[in-house]
């Protein structure tokens, strides 16, 4: 009985300050991802980051792996075509339009270069190309798929950051009206309709 109450109160506490990582940083943003404001944000003594987490980056290590769009959310599909990879960056968009702290993983990957993201980024990596070459191994495609899917892949994180940091609109788009994302969606997945 004494165990259980041991791991419910580790579950608990890790709990906090994972939670505590996201609020610190949809607050207040990446650069104060430091001990003490996880520590006061979360209201644990900092000697537990060290305990459950091994250090800051472990504890960051696992935040990161809970909440990236592609390690976390998505799920490799059995069967790659068109349609499943046109639902994959409809998803995708949706989950970073909407997640201020998608949007903040995206800021702070591209902001500062340590090894914990470039960690994650690799990972991320490998699963979308696992996805790629499984869509393209299906067919003969004339098309350089993997350009047009980066493109497409960078758009969605530029546009979706660019309208939530500065709300202007970016080639005559509002992604701020329900309209404009409509048709930034649409385009999207008629760009893989007419993949040749």
């Amino acid at each position: 009985m004494i165990e259980n109450k041991k791991t419910k109160k580790s579950l608990i506490t890790k709990s906090k300050l994972l939670n505590a990582v996201e609020k610190v940083l949809t607050e207040k943003g990446f650069t104060e991802l430091k001990v003490l404001p996880i520590c006061e944000a979360s209201n644990v003594d900092k000697k537990l980051i060290y305990f459950h987490f091994g250090d800051l980056e472990g504890l960051l290590t696992e935040f990161l792996r809970r909440n990236d769009f592609w390690l976390s959310k998505m799920e490799v599909p059995k069967e790659m075509n068109k349609e499943t990879v046109k639902d994959i960056l409809t998803q995708q968009f949706s989950s970073i339009y909407d997640s201020d702290l998608l949007k903040q993983l995206l800021i702070w990957e591209l902001s500062e270069g340590n090894e914990t993201l470039k960690k994650i980024a690799r990972d991320r990596e490998d699963i979308g190309n696992k996805m790629i070459d499984d869509f393209i191994g299906q067919q003969d495609f004339k098309t350089d798929v993997p350009p047009l899917l980066a493109l497409i892949v960078s758009g969605i994180y530029y546009l979706t950051i660019h309208s939530s940091i500065n709300g202007s609109t970016f080639c005559g788009i509002d992604m701020n009206t329900e309209a404009d994302r409509t048709r930034v969606l649409n385009t999207i997945t008629g760009l893989i309709d007419r993949i040749e």
